[in-house]
């Protein structure tokens, strides 16, 4: 049985799991339901959750947390021989003894023994928010639970809830707590082994990005870039793209959440590019606007050059013991100083630099396992091991423009380091970086944009 996630050692989910036995206390018990299988063929990956305790990619598993006796029992569906001989052997009930040795787990047994190892029990603790399959995070689900909710004709529970109303029902004299916010508080601080995973999803990420440079032409449609980001992810071990990019040519980049990709990029508009590879579970974000033609111009360099002095003032004040807010405040401070000095060609530019300089949300989001991670680090003193994106943003509403400029940092003993810093930031360097040749050079492109 492979190990699903590369750098995560069996010992190191061990601890994982006796640190939340510690958490949840010698009375209660911990269930921690796995993703299920797809309606598709394609690939199965675990939920964010069941990997961060288990290094374990089958569907409709159950990982059971036992304070009373401290043991960690895995349930697993049982596997057919014909299914193994279609399928490939994965691990399973109908392997207990090996699957549980080499998970690291007491003991290993089918879904049907799950209703025995919660008789007697008084507290229950199962996290109460949907599981994080492919390509989501908890925003992002909770959104979707949201309008599915709002559908007269739908409205059906998601199935982590469906989950915690059977507990509640077959188990009715058992107290059920919420896991989640233990599970957050676990996740927001990475290991030096998440941190090794991290740091080379980023690197892929500039890859990416630093490649989709180079292949930026007028004529280019936006969905070729999306391809020339999700082939780097490939060649480079990662399962895929871990969110639909936003590849935003032009006004397209007004919408800060983008995901059409089928315009073509025009000579004289900027392209917003904003992306990131699933990598063995873990993710990265990066946000990066750069001239279609090759050359900013005069406003776009003014107004992105902004940004990303602003963004450079961030990353040099991060680092372990400081508050996010007292970041923001100290940076903004440095900042006014530049709008001062600054030849506005608008008014409204102005207004804008300086309202960028009071938005509180500049630093945004943990990252880890999920693009937009759990955990909460707002109002909070940064520690060594903490993720986060840095995302300045400057929006002007009359001229429906939108800039950005965004990074993933992992705070450390003495600063930050930049997971994904080798893509091109300074403008001077962009445009240097896009007069070299890129991988769409291969595919001449026809009058309409398309290549190939």
């Amino acid at each position: 049985m492979k190990n699903a996630t590369l750098g995560i050692s069996v010992d190191e989910y061990k601890q994982r799991r006796h640190r939340l036995l510690e958490r949840i206390g010698t009375g209660a018990v911990a269930i921690v339901q796995g993703g299920p299988k797809g309606l598709s063929h394609d690939k199965f990956r675990q939920t964010n959750d069941f990997m961060y305790l288990c290094g374990v990619e089958v569907p409709h598993a159950y990982l059971f947390l036992d304070g009373r006796s401290g043991k960690t029992t895995l349930f697993l569906p049982y596997q057919s021989e014909e299914r193994a001989a279609r399928e490939g052997e994965l691990p399973s009930a109908s392997r207990s003894k090996e699957v549980a040795e080499r998970a690291g787990v007491d003991a290993v047994e089918g879904p049907e023994m799950l209703a025995v190892s919660l008789e007697k029990t008084t507290l229950i603790y199962t996290p109460m928010r949907q599981g994080e399959g492919p390509a989501m995070s908890w925003d992002t689900l909770q959104r979707s639970r949201q309008e599915r909710f709002a559908d007269p004709w739908d409205g059906l529970p998601d199935r982590t809830r469906h989950f915690v109303t059977l507990l509640r029902t077959r188990l009715p004299s058992a107290e059920l707590r919420d896991l989640a916010p233990l599970l957050d508080d676990m996740r927001l601080v990475k290991s030096a082994s998440e941190v090794t995973l991290l740091r080379e999803a980023g690197r892929i990420c500039a890859a990416a990005v630093t490649e989709a440079m180079k292949c930026t032409e007028p004529g280019v449609m936006e969905y070729q870039l999306d391809a020339v980001l999700r082939y780097t992810y490939l060649v480079s071990g990662s399962r895929d793209a871990s969110y639909r990019a936003i590849i935003a040519g032009g006004e397209n980049a007004w919408y800060g959440h983008y995901d059409a990709n089928d315009d073509v990029l025009r000579e004289g508009d900027l392209v917003l590019i904003d992306c990131a590879p699933d990598y063995h579970y873990y993710t990265s974000d990066i946000g990066r606007m750069f001239p279609v033609g090759g050359t900013y111009s005069d406003t776009q360099r003014r107004l992105y050059g902004f940004m990303v002095e602003y963004h450079k003032q961030f990353l040099s004040l991060l680092g372990p013991g400081e508050n996010d807010e007292k970041i923001r405040l100290e940076v903004a401070k440095c900042m006014a100083k530049v709008v001062d000095s600054t030849k506005w060609e608008k008014p409204i530019y102005e207004a804008a630099a300086r309202r960028a300089l009071e938005f509180p949300y500049h630093l945004s989001h943990p990252v880890g396992l999920a693009v937009h991670d759990v955990g909460h680090y707002r109002d909070k003193t940064l520690e060594s091991g903490v993720v986060l994106s840095v995302d300045p943003q400057l929006i002007i509403p009359e001229e429906r423009r939108y800039v950005r400029v965004e990074d993933t940092v992992v705070v450390t003993e003495n600063g930050i380091e930049n997971l994904t810093e080798s893509a091109p930031l300074d403008l001077d360097e962009v445009e240097a970086t896009m007069k070299l040749p890129g991988m769409l050079q291969a595919f001449p492109a026809d009058g309409l944009g398309r290549r190939g």
